[in-house]
């Protein structure tokens, strides 16, 4: 009898520690990672929104305070300008650990205009890849109707023939699926939930973590991606009227200035100098775009100059791997002077 009381003890003094760990850990995510909440949507310029008024923190590479406006995107709490244009993408330009005034789009921002209000809309979300972005262009084109530039982010160009076609199938855009509604609309218990995974954000650093695994389990590897044998493959054959059906769409569906903006992996070799893991896409798309009237900005030329003047690497944070994970700071700062010159 007394044994079992003193396991009894031990298993609940156990289960205290654990319960008193969790709740540090959990208080120590609203300072370190405290994600903010997706709403996700059907037919839309983004697969989503993020919890409209709402703010993050971000401190797995870098750090950095995320506000989202009361549209559901990733801007600062400024007017919008009837002169504005639109930049899409995935975490690159949604600015993951990335303070807002050092996005690129934000310095775009202020390079072009100093009025104080909002002239370059940022819609990146994480997850709205190149092809994720294409296949939502009718609702990019009927949310920001005005838009005079519509600015499409990738850090990849390695699309099959397939996936390029694949690209051109559109979600739709329905007006009425907006960040407001999606939020008036929530049912109580939807509302609930929401708040508890605001009061948990261990919860989600968890959950994020082992999807992030299970992705890592099914992605291929960098040598499968730039396999060149497959990639001679592609341009021997129909890659190039892929990739010429894809603009010519992208172009019929507006006359306003398309940007596609791409900024290549860095690898850090064992002689100190930097390459760039490519397939060999890049010559396509100069040529293509040229002949559809889209801008190409390729940022090869200037992460390579960045690095041999001054060696800056454009991925990675002081407390990360050089040149993995997100963009930091000064890659910001070189697209937005790329970007600068094209959109003027």
């Amino acid at each position: 009898m007394q044994t079992f009381k003193r396991l009894t003890m031990q298993i609940l003094g156990w289960a205290a520690a654990l319960l008193i760990a969790a709740v540090i850990c959990d208080l120590a995510c609203f300072a370190f990672y405290d994600p903010c909440q997706e709403l996700t949507r059907e037919k839309g310029s983004t697969t989503g929104f993020l919890l409209p008024s709402s703010h993050g923190i971000y401190g797995l590479e870098g750090y950095c305070v995320a506000n989202i406006d009361s549209y559901g995107y990733v801007n600062r709490d400024l007017p919008r300008s009837d002169d504005y244009c639109v930049v899409a993408g995935a975490s690159h330009t949604e600015g993951l650990f990335i303070p807002a005034k050092d996005r690129y789009s934000d310095i775009l921002n202020d390079m072009l205009y100093d009025d104080g209000k909002l002239h370059v809309i940022n819609i990146g979300k994480s997850g709205n890849y190149f092809s994720v972005v294409l296949q939502h262009l009718d609702g990019i084109l009927g949310e920001f109707p005005d838009a005079k530039a519509i600015i499409i982010e990738t850090d990849s160009l390695c699309y099959d023939t397939k996936a390029l076609y694949d690209s051109m199938i559109q979600a739709g855009y329905d007006p009425d699926e907006t960040a407001k509604a999606l939020t008036d609309s929530m049912s109580g218990s939807r509302k609930l939930t929401v708040k508890l995974k605001q009061a948990l954000p261990l919860l989600r650093l968890i959950h994020k973590q082992y999807y992030t695994y299970l992705e890592s389990l099914e992605s291929g590897t960098v040598s499968d991606i730039l396999d060149p044998a497959f990639w001679q493959r592609e341009y021997d054959g129909d890659f190039e009227t892929a990739l010429d059906d894809l603009m010519k769409f992208i172009r019929s569906k507006t006359d306003r200035q398309v940007i596609i903006l791409y900024h290549p992996a860095v690898k850090l070799e064992a002689d100190g100098s930097v390459s760039f893991p490519t397939n060999n896409a890049e010559p396509y798309y100069e040529k293509i775009c040229r002949a559809n009237n889209i801008d190409f900005v390729d940022m090869t030329p200037a992460f390579k100059k960045a690095y041999n003047e001054d060696h800056v690497i454009p991925y990675g944070f002081s407390n990360t791997t050089p040149g993995d994970g997100h963009m930091n700071k000064a890659a910001h700062r070189m697209i937005a002077e790329e970007l600068a010159k094209v959109l003027k």
